[in-house]
């Protein structure tokens, strides 16, 4: 059998991999090595260049690179916009870059105050009450007002309207009417963002803004108000009058949307620098959080019991309670309650504006809404606020309006109401 030294193996490998490496280095250290000193030495883009044109994929190609794109950045003049503009879309992947946009925001800046530009949008003939939004705007040395004109009533349309001054005076050079975005036509209630900015994205000028899609309307029966919400994400690019947006839709309570966004999908390798920008705004608001159906299973299973228990109804649909559901906790806390034949009975106050009626089937020990009664308003309203158990499963219940009362009664067996 033969056998190999290991260690005569390694070295041989070693010596082959340095001999290689020396060859390497040998070659470009000749005419490219000339060429890189040269370049370092004079420091001019000419020298750069010919380096670059010669020895593309040179190991000396990136510092050179680095060299020729500081000439270049440290020669526009710092109040050109539109040659830091040029170097960011030329040279994409420079180190350079950064300080360009930098530079590009810094002279973007508008001197125009949000006071200024309201009263530069009213000067136009707009009431406040139009005005969604103003903002001063500058664009490659320009300065510019960006009006954001609410939609009217029973409309589903906004304007963007960019003002500049010429001769002293402020006229409209461009506007644009805007589809709302929304997934819900019926959430008519339009309300901009305290977000509004201008930002500059790939060397161009954008305004930023934000706005809500909701709804004040309440059901007449249930007196559960319309809590669907959406997020409008918006970018409007000053050089080519175009509007990006990302869309985030959900319920609304106490200020936060719980939901999901559709358009968050657009992300990634291949995905506009517009969007990208307003998937990170989106997922920086703090008041947007993933949709949790239990928080809100309670108000769907009261919109059930009406939509499934027309007015006056003798037969009722019992709306079934779900083993997770909160409303069975609810229950099982509540004081309210009483043995009516093979029936547990739980009478919950204010829920969700409503008293409900829980009940509990001993014999399959599956929990449902057997009554939803809103909670009144004035003394000429219904109020269920009593039951008690007659005989069997018969489940007595008392309204009362001002001082006169209603005795009604439920068989918990044959969900019949007389």
């Amino acid at each position: 059998m033969k056998r190999f030294n290991f260690a005569i193996i390694v070295s041989a490998i070693t010596l082959s991999g340095m001999l290689l490496s020396a060859v390497a280095v040998s070659a470009q250290s000749k005419a490219e090595t000339k060429l890189y000193n040269t370049a370092v030495a004079k420091k001019d883009l000419k020298s750069a260049n010919k380096f670059l044109t010669k020895f593309p994929n040179s190991g000396y190609a990136p510092k050179i690179t680095r060299l020729r794109d500081s000439i270049i950045f440290y020669q526009i003049q710092k109040d050109d916009i539109i040659g830091y503009i040029s170097f960011v879309e030329k040279n994409p992947k420079s180190y350079f870059v950064q300080a360009a946009n930098s530079r590009i925001e810094e002279l973007n800046t508008s001197s125009i105050s949000d006071a200024q530009a309201m009263e530069i949008a009213m000067g136009t003939g707009l009431s406040k009450e139009e005005i969604a939004a103003a903002k001063g705007v500058k664009n490659l040395n320009k300065e510019y007002v960006a009006v954001i004109v609410a939609p009217k009533a029973n409309t589903s349309e906004y304007r963007i309207t960019l003002l500049t001054q010429n001769n002293g005076n402020w006229e409209e050079v461009s506007s644009l009417l805007e589809q709302v975005y929304t997934n819900d036509y019926a959430l008519k209630e339009f309300r901009i963002g305290d977000d509004v900015k201008a930002v500059t994205i790939a060397g161009v000028q954008h305004l930023y803004f934000s706005y809500v899609n909701s709804s004040s309307d309440v059901d007449s029966r249930s007196r559960i108000a319309n809590n669907d919400c959406e997020m409008a994400f918006n970018l409007y690019s000053l050089a080519d009058n175009s509007v990006y947006n990302v869309l985030f839709s959900g319920k609304i309570e106490d200020g936060i949307i719980y939901g999901s966004s559709m358009d968050s999908a657009q992300g990634g390798m291949m995905a506009t620098p517009q969007q990208t920008y307003l998937i990170k705004a989106m997922a920086a608001k703090e008041n947007l959080k993933p949709f949790e159906k239990e928080r809100f299973h309670t108000q769907e299973l009261i919109k059930w019991w009406y939509d499934n228990n027309p007015q006056g109804a003798k037969n009722i649909a019992f709306g079934i309670v779900p083993e997770n559901s909160p409303l069975i906790e609810m229950a099982n806390k509540g004081k309210d309650k009483e043995r009516v034949g093979n029936y547990t009975v739980t009478m919950l106050q204010n829920v969700c504006n409503n008293t409900i009626v829980v009940v509990r089937n001993h014999e399959n020990g599956q929990y449902s809404i057997a009554m939803c009664q809103p909670m009144p308003q004035n003394d000429k309203e219904l109020e269920l606020n009593t039951f008690y158990g007659e005989k069997g499963n018969i489940l007595a219940l008392y309204y009362f309006k001002g001082k006169s009362s209603i005795k009604k009664r439920l068989n918990l067996s044959s969900k019949r109401l007389y």
